[in-house]
């Protein structure tokens, strides 16, 4: 009898559990960043956006320093003033807010979610605030696909929005998470 091979899927990153293994070294590569390119230069558009949040100094320069490490790190795919200086987009301001969630303390960890999954996650909020809810409830109450739900509790289980207090049948049992603010 021959023995069929399954295809494995080949995973481009690996998931860290956030409160155990999470230690981004963020200054180092800011550093390291700033010794390979001493010269390039970076216009950062959304640096008055920052100022009007409620971040301090102290996070507000590191996000910046953040996004321009980022934004050299992806030059191919950025764009380029006359004088060579790249312009910082926004996806490069949310992934260093993304990678500095440890060290910036948000009270409110669901502006770090996309818009569609913080979507998501209010209208859990608002129909099973106190409640238990599995895949199918959800399925009920929002009409989406199956597929989708799966992704999107699994993405906010990772990140400790929801958590999994059982197991009925081969279906989880979720509850969203308190948080004290």
């Amino acid at each position: 009898m021959k023995q069929e091979r399954k295809k494995r899927s080949i995973r481009r990153y690996i998931k860290i559990d956030k409160l155990q293994y999470r230690k981004y070294h963020v200054a180092d590569l800011n550093m390291i960043i700033k010794i390979l390119y001493p010269y390039r230069q970076t216009i950062n558009k959304y640096q008055k956006l920052l100022d009007q949040t409620s971040f301090n100094s102290y996070q507000k320069n590191i996000i910046i320093q953040t996004a321009h490490s980022l934004t050299i790190v992806n030059e191919l795919y950025r764009d380029q003033d006359k004088y060579k200086r790249l312009y910082v987009t926004r996806e490069d301001v949310f992934n260093a807010i993304y990678m500095l969630q440890n060290e910036l303390h948000l009270p409110k960890q669901e502006y770090l979610l996309s818009p569609s999954l913080r979507w998501f996650y209010n209208q859990l909020q608002q129909y099973f605030y106190d409640t238990a809810f599995t895949n199918t409830d959800v399925r009920k109450k929002l009409g989406t696909s199956r597929s989708n739900i799966y992704y999107k509790l699994s993405e906010l289980a990772d990140r400790q929005f929801i958590e999994i207090i059982d197991k009925k049948g081969v279906s989880l049992v979720y509850k969203i998470k308190v948080t004290s603010l």
